[in-house]
C-alpha cells in the first residue's frame, strides 16, 4: 500500500479515537448504551457513523487519484470542520498527533480503510473485533494450598498509605473560560473545556465560567488545585509511610501532546511532590496519558524503536521516579516502564505498565502477545516472592475488567492473580476516574470462591463531572509475620462548586470510611463479594455506593430513575475483572 494510502486510514482512525478515548468505567459505558435507545441519541450515534463514512468515502476517492499526503490531511481537517465533528483546532491537529503511529500500524496490513468505522464505532459496519482476541502465557503450576485471607483484628503495627490517581493537570486551564464548551454541539462529546481555543466565529456569551479552583464539568484541574491538594495532605497527614500514584499526569488535550511538554510537566509535578513530601517515599505507575501520542507505547518490535518508541518517556520516568527508587530499578523502567522494589522486609511492590493492554495503543494490534514480556516478567517476580515467602502489592493504571484493556492481556493477568493469590496482598489501580472495585473468582466462576479484589481509586481531576478525591489505606505491616493486607480505607473529597461560589479555598473532608459505610467486617475478597450480594437486595445501600462512585451526582448516568437493568449493569462491573466477559460473569 502506498504511503498516501496508509496515511488516509490513519487520519480516519484518529477521528474515531476522539469519540472513544475517554477512560470511563464499564458500567457507565453500559448506561450510555442504554441512553442511545432514545431517538435523540440514536440520531447522535447515526451522525457519528455517517461522519466516519463520509470521511472514508472521500478519502477513498482521493486515494484512487493517488493524492499526496498533504491533500489527504487537508481533506480530513476540512471535512472534520465542515461536519462540525470537533473544534477546528482539534480537526487540524489530530492528523499531526497520531499520523506516525497509525502509519506504522497500517503498513502491517492489519486493517483495510473500510474496516475502521466498524472497528471503533459500534453498529457502523462489520468487522472481526481484534480487541477480544485471546492468547495464553505459560503460568507455573504447583500452586501452594490456598491459605485463608488474613484479617488481623489487632495488628502489631500498621502503615498509612496515600493513593493518588489521575491528576490530569491542565496547564492551559483559564479562569472564566467556557466550562460548557460542548453544550450546544451534537458531536463534540470529548472536547476539553475550561480553556480557550482559537476563535472560530463571533464570540458567544459564556454559559458557565470556569472557576478558580477547577470546575465540575468536562474540565481538567488547574495546577493551583493540585498544589492546594498537596498542601492540605501534607498539613493533615504527618505520618504517611509512603504514597502510591497510579498514573495520568497530563490533561485530556491529546491532540496537542508533545514530548517537551510532557517532560516538563512530569518534572514540575515531581518537584511539587518533593516540596510537600520531602521525606516520604513515593511509588508511581505509568498512565496512558503519559504517552505521546496518548497510549502510544510501542514494544521493542517497532523497527525504529529508538526514534518513535516510548524510550524517551521511560527515561523521563526513571529520572523522576529515581528520587525515591534504588538504582537497580532504573533498567527495568527504561525497558518496559515497570519495576519491582522491596520497601520493607517481607513486602515487594510491583509497578506494572498496563498501557501495553490499552485498546488505543495501536502498536499492540500488530502483535498482542505479552508486549515486551511484561506478564512473563510479572510471573517471574511473583514466583520469586512466593519462594521467598514475601507478600506483593501491585500498583498499575488500567484495571483488568475495563474493556479499555485488550482481552488477551486481561485474561492472562486474571489467571496470574489467581495462581499467586497467596502471594498478592493488594492491587491498586486508577484510570476510570471513579471509585470502584473488582472481585476475582476461582476458575472465573462468579458463583465460586472469591480469590482476590482490586481497588480502583477515584481521580484528582474533575474530568468528566466528578469532584476531586484521594484515598488513604490502613495496611497491616512492618513487623515479622505481617499480612500486608489492607485493613481499612478512607476516601477524602472536596466540593469545588462550593469553593468557587464562596470565593474560598477548597475544603477537604472525609467522604467515607469503607468498612463503616458498607458495614464490612473486613476487606477480604469474601467480604467484597458479600457486599455485592447485599447491593442486589438493598437499594439504599446500593444508592450510597453510587453516590461514592460518582462523588454525588450519579443521576447523570441514569436514563430516569434507577431500574433493575441499570443496577444489574453496575453490579456486573464489580464481578467482571476480565475485559469483554460481561456475558460470562453477569449474563449480559
Amino acid at each position: 500500500m502506498a504511503t498516501s494510502h496508509l496515511l488516509f486510514a490513519g487520519l480516519l482512525l484518529t477521528f474515531a479515537f476522539v469519540s472513544n478515548a475517554l477512560p470511563v468505567q464499564k458500567s457507565a459505558l453500559n448506561i450510555d448504551a442504554k441512553r442511545l435507545g432514545s431517538n435523540e441519541n440514536k440520531a447522535t450515534k447515526s451522525a457519528i457513523c455517517t461522519g466516519c463514512q463520509v470521511i472514508v468515502k472521500g478519502l477513498q476517492f482521493l486515494i484512487e487519484q493517488d493524492a499526496p499526503e498533504e491533500v489527504l490531511m487537508d481533506y480530513f481537517s476540512k471535512t472534520c470542520k465542515a461536519l462540525d465533528l470537533e473544534k477546528a483546532h482539534v480537526c487540524d491537529t489530530l492528523p499531526q498527533a497520531y499520523g506516525k503511529e497509525i502509519f506504522y500500524v497500517l503498513t502491517q496490513d492489519i486493517f483495510t480503510p473500510s474496516e475502521i468505522c466498524g472497528l471503533l464505532i459500534s453498529d457502523c459496519g462489520e468487522f472481526e473485533n481484534p480487541l477480544a482476541s485471546n492468547w495464553t502465557i505459560p503460568i507455573p503450576g504447583n500452586k501452594p494450598p490456598v491459605q485463608p485471607w488474613p484479617t488481623p483484628s489487632q495488628p502489631k503495627s500498621t502503615l498509612r498509605v496515600l493513593h493518588l490517581s489521575d491528576i490530569h493537570i491542565d496547564r492551559e486551564y483559564e479562569i472564566g473560560s467556557e466550562a460548557k464548551c460542548a453544550e450546544n454541539s451534537l458531536l463534540k462529546s470529548f472536547i476539553l473545556c475550561c480553556r480557550t481555543y482559537p476563535p472560530e466565529k463571533e464570540a458567544e456569551k459564556i454559559i458557565e465560567p470556569a472557576g478558580r479552583w477547577g470546575t465540575y464539568a468536562k474540565c481538567d484541574i488547574p495546577y493551583e488545585l493540585f498544589e492546594n491538594t498537596m498542601q492540605h495532605i501534607s498539613a493533615t497527614e504527618k505520618n504517611l509511610d509512603y504514597i502510591i500514584i497510579t498514573g495520568d499526569m497530563q490533561a485530556h488535550n491529546a491532540w496537542d501532546y508533545a514530548r517537551e511538554k510532557t517532560i516538563s510537566n512530569i518534572a514540575n509535578i515531581t518537584a511539587t511532590l518533593l516540596r510537600y513530601f520531602p521525606n516520604t517515599p513515593i511509588y508511581e505507575a505509568v498512565g496512558n496519558h503519559e504517552g505521546v501520542p496518548q497510549d502510544g507505547f510501542a514494544p521493542h518490535f517497532l523497527p525504529n524503536y529508538a526514534e518513535d518508541g516510548p524510550g524517551w518517556i521511560y527515561e523521563t520516568l526513571a529520572t523522576n521516579w529515581g528520587h525515591w527508587l534504588p538504582s537497580d530499578t532504573l533498567p527495568q523502567i527504561n525497558y518496559r516502564g515497570s519495576y519491582a522494589i522491596k520497601p520493607y522486609p517481607g513486602l515487594k511492590l510491583i509497578s506494572l505498565n498496563t498501557i501495553y493492554c490499552s485498546r488505543f495503543n495501536f502498536y499492540i494490534y500488530v502483535n498482542q502477545t505479552d508486549p515486551d514480556g511484561t506478564l512473563a516478567w510479572l510471573i517471574s517476580e511473583l514466583s520469586a516472592s512466593e519462594s521467598a515467602g514475601e507478600k506483593v502489592h501491585i500498583i498499575s493504571h488500567i484495571p483488568g475488567g475495563d474493556d479499555y484493556c485488550f482481552k488477551g492481556f486481561s485474561h492472562n493477568y486474571y489467571d496470574i492473580v489467581n495462581r499467586f493469590e497467596n502471594t498478592i496482598a493488594g492491587q491498586f489501580f486508577g484510570h476510570t476516574h471513579f471509585d470502584q472495585f473488582e472481585v476475582y473468582y476461582d476458575n472465573s466462576d462468579p458463583n465460586g470462591r472469591p480469590t482476590h479484589y482490586n481497588f480502583i481509586a477515584p481521580s484528582i481531576t474533575t474530568f468528566d463531572m466528578t469532584q476531586p478525591s484521594y484515598r488513604i489505606y490502613t495496611i497491616d505491616g512492618n513487623y515479622p509475620g505481617s499480612s500486608w493486607t489492607v485493613l481499612d480505607a478512607e476516601t477524602y473529597s472536596t466540593n469545588l462548586t462550593e469553593a468557587n461560589s464562596k470565593g474560598i479555598p477548597p475544603v477537604w473532608s472525609l467522604e467515607y470510611n469503607t468498612r463503616q459505610a458498607f458495614g464490612m467486617p473486613d476487606l477480604s475478597p469474601k467480604s467484597w463479594n458479600d457486599l455485592i450480594k447485599r447491593f442486589e437486595t438493598d437499594d439504599a445501600l446500593f444508592l450510597k455506593y453510587l453516590r461514592y462512585l460518582h462523588r454525588e451526582d450519579y443521576t447523570r448516568w441514569l436514563d430516569g430513575p434507577l431500574d433493575a437493568d441499570s443496577k444489574k449493569k453496575y453490579i456486573c462491573s464489580m464481578r467482571t475483572a476480565k475485559s469483554f466477559e460481561e456475558a460470562h460473569f453477569c449474563g449480559l
